[in-house]
């Protein structure tokens, strides 16, 4: 099988000839390519990861009055991981302000080079995107995290002005990626954090008031063109995942089992076929923890199809190269019917 073609056979449910793995990202390219002694350009096709990424990056706008640094969004980063410095929205005070808000216009990305990439790897790859185009993480970055927690509860009106100018946004620029790529591109990918590995941010009342009905509206434009849905949402969503299922997402990425009220073999007895798993294998102890774990998630979120196995959160700079190749490994030597790991396969 393709790359492309096992991995979509997973999200169906359907037996492949190896498991399908995937990672969110590889952090450390270098030391992995020093650890495999192979080129730079070869470690996601080392590794065996299915999918390829694309997005439309490159936007041609420009924030009014902003600094030199600022994003389009009118958000300052501080160069560490979902970490901003600036908070542009925080003393918005009206709907009206919201409205007034430069908001980025989707026009003006470069879709045609996402469409080039799509297609030149497409035949042999699974595609996937935009990947990170949030709703409620922004509503986070133009607030400030705890601004946007207290506005979802003190001005509702206000805090969902920012959802929708956010929606309507994400709705655009997935409408015409999907357009630039075409069948290269099978899988509408898309993600938001609103949970911690203790439960949701919000109450499920309040997901289902804010969230649901524009997710709902992101993941009809997929479907609507006959694309697999692949959301991504860190921690315990178990509360409004049902919720998930109902507006049709296809893949759930990244479930953290060590964050989740039930164990592995409930979470496929209640949710499988309706949808696949991607990932499972803790990151936070991928540095120093037994590999075994990888052969429990394959055998029990893998079973009758609907997995796809990598960790469950980015491979992070304290992950020896010699951790993350093994994980990978592991994964493409299994074989579910006399297949056993030996000592050797382990080291």
């Amino acid at each position: 099988m393709t790359s492309r073609q096992r991995q979509l056979a997973a999200i169906r449910h359907e037996m492949t000839d190896r498991i399908s793995v995937d990672a969110i990202c590889v952090e450390t390219p270098r030391e992995i390519t020093s650890f495999l002694n192979i080129a730079p350009d070869q470690v996601l096709q080392r590794l065996g990861l299915d999918r390829r990424a694309v997005t439309a990056g490159g936007y041609a706008g420009e924030f009014p009055d902003g600094p030199e640094d600022v994003r389009e969004w009118g958000t300052l980063e501080t160069g560490e991981y979902g970490a901003s410095r600036s908070y542009p929205l925080a003393a918005a005070s009206s709907v009206r302000e919201i409205e007034r808000y430069p908001w980025p216009d989707p026009s003006l990305y470069d879709y045609e080079a996402a469409g080039r990439y799509a297609r030149q790897v497409g035949e042999e790859y699974a595609v996937r995107g935009p990947y990170w185009k949030p709703l409620f993480c922004m509503a986070r970055n133009l607030f400030g995290m705890a601004e946007a927690l207290v506005r979802s509860v003190a001005e509702p009106a206000v805090f969902e002005a920012v959802l929708e100018y956010a929606c309507l946004h994400v709705e655009e620029f997935c409408r015409r990626l999907l357009d630039a790529c075409g069948d290269a591109m099978p899988v509408l990918s898309l993600g938001d954090d609103f949970a911690t590995q203790r439960g949701l941010m919000i109450s499920p009342a309040a997901w289902r008031a804010f969230l649901k009905p524009r997710y709902a509206r992101l993941f009809r434009i997929a479907k609507e063109r006959g694309k697999y849905v692949w959301f991504h949402s860190c921690g315990d969503i178990t509360p409004v995942l049902p919720d998930l299922i109902d507006i049709g997402m296809d893949v759930w990425e990244t479930v953290q089992l060590h964050a989740l009220p039930m164990p592995p073999e409930i979470l496929k007895r209640e949710y499988s076929p309706s949808i696949a798993f991607f990932g499972g294998v803790n990151t936070q102890t991928l540095p120093f923890a037994s590999l075994e774990e990888v052969l429990r998630c394959i055998e029990v979120l893998g079973r009758d199809g609907g997995y796809i196995c990598g960790p469950d959160h980015h491979i992070k700079p304290d992950v020896p190269p010699a951790n993350a190749a093994a994980l990978f490994d592991i994964a493409l030597a299994f074989r579910r019917e006399g297949y056993t790991l030996s000592e050797k396969d382990m080291s």
